[in-house]
């Protein structure tokens, strides 16, 4: 995975967090902010329903992409 590094944040009993980005979090990214797009227009439409959805995808996927580039992906155990 593709992953460009920006240091270490801190480290949390024994596991080294970092600061990065890989891939993975920049499409969840991208999902968000096309998620968030679709809640404004579930707004001005007044979709129940829509903004139910939209409001679920921009927390899950906003949720696991900071996630993602806090943790770097995966933790580092060595």
């Amino acid at each position: 995975m593709p992953f460009i590094d920006t240091g270490e944040l801190f480290e949390f009993f024994g596991t080294t967090i970092h600061i990065g980005v890989n891939a993975t979090s920049l499409l969840m990214l991208l999902v968000t902010i096309i998620a968030g797009w679709g809640f404004v227009l579930a707004l001005r439409n007044k979709n129940i329903l829509a903004i139910l959805f939209s409001a679920a995808s921009v927390l899950t996927f906003g949720f696991f992409a900071l996630a993602t580039i806090f943790t770097f992906g995966y933790p580092d155990f060595h």
